[in-house]
């Protein structure tokens, strides 16, 4: 797959219109109620003048199939140990006047002296147009091979990246990167899932975000990236056993690998 060459060079791949207008409507139905104006970012990196919705599968089941793309996944597999867990998965509706994010990387609570290899992989999608006024995100190609040198915010590398609404850009969690100012009249919607190796804590506690009784209702490919899974041997047991189990209520035995169903047993049951 070309795109994977692409990714571990520059640090970033645009798959662009990877998903339908249909698809996004039905986002857009689902986010609707939570994109209000009424709650804002409550610091300068969340955004004063962008909306979050954060435990997002447990309030717009649609974005699951952004988190599971197929071509998505194929890329976080290239990446990533199997078992790799979804660690963040967010909307951000950015408002005109919003200014520009401090250049970051995503797995920057890892603190692992760079350069080294991604402790995750980003996805960002673009739910409407990301344009050159309206906060389109901004990267540096080449900035995941960097050490530890403090980003200059006026980076002449910095680069925009403008795609059509049901695109996604992709990137290494070791890439910097920043939401883009909107000098626009209009919002910019995108929504991001985060993965991450599976032995590091997620940052967002999926199995309390969506818990049991909502990820019942997903694949078993979506319920291993939430964390209802096992990392072999037995990384992630509750009660000694896979917790798949408190999905389906089958005392079987049952692990994972890459998000799917395995007859290897899990590990102890003490």
């Amino acid at each position: 797959m070309a795109a994977v060459g692409d990714l571990r060079r520059d640090g970033y791949v645009v798959l662009p219109h990877a998903v339908g207008a249909g698809q996004l409507a039905g986002i857009r139905r689902e986010l609707a109620p939570f994109l209000a104006g009424r709650f804002f970012g409550r610091n300068d990196f969340e955004g004063f003048r962008s909306e979050r919705v954060y435990a997002l599968l447990a309030k717009a089941p649609s974005v699951a199939a952004l988190v599971e793309h197929p071509a998505v996944l194929e890329l976080v597999d290239a990446m990533l140990h199997p078992n790799y867990l979804l660690s963040a998965n967010l909307a951000i509706n950015v408002h005109p006047g919003e200014t520009a994010q401090t250049l970051h990387t995503d797995d920057g609570y890892c603190r692992i002296p760079r350069p080294r290899e991604p402790m995750g992989v980003s996805a960002i999608w673009a739910i409407d147009d990301f344009t050159d006024d309206n906060g389109a995100t901004e990267l540096i190609p080449g900035s995941h091979t960097w050490g530890d040198e403090e980003p200059d915010p006026n980076d002449e590398g910095v680069l925009q990246v403008t795609m059509p609404a049901g695109s996604v850009v992709v990137f290494v969690g070791t890439l910097l990167h920043r939401g883009g100012p909107n000098r626009s009249d209009g919002t910019r919607l995108g929504i991001t899932p985060q993965y991450c190796q599976p032995w590091i804590r997620q940052i967002e506690n999926m199995t309390l975000a969506v818990p049991p009784s909502v990820a019942s209702s997903f694949s078993p490919l979506l319920q291993s990236l939430l964390g209802y899974s096992i990392h072999p041997p037995f990384i992630g047991y509750v009660d000694g056993r896979d917790p798949r189990r408190l999905l389906t209520g089958d005392d079987r035995q049952t692990g994972a690998s890459s998000g799917r169903a395995s007859t290897r047993p899990a590990g102890p049951t003490w």
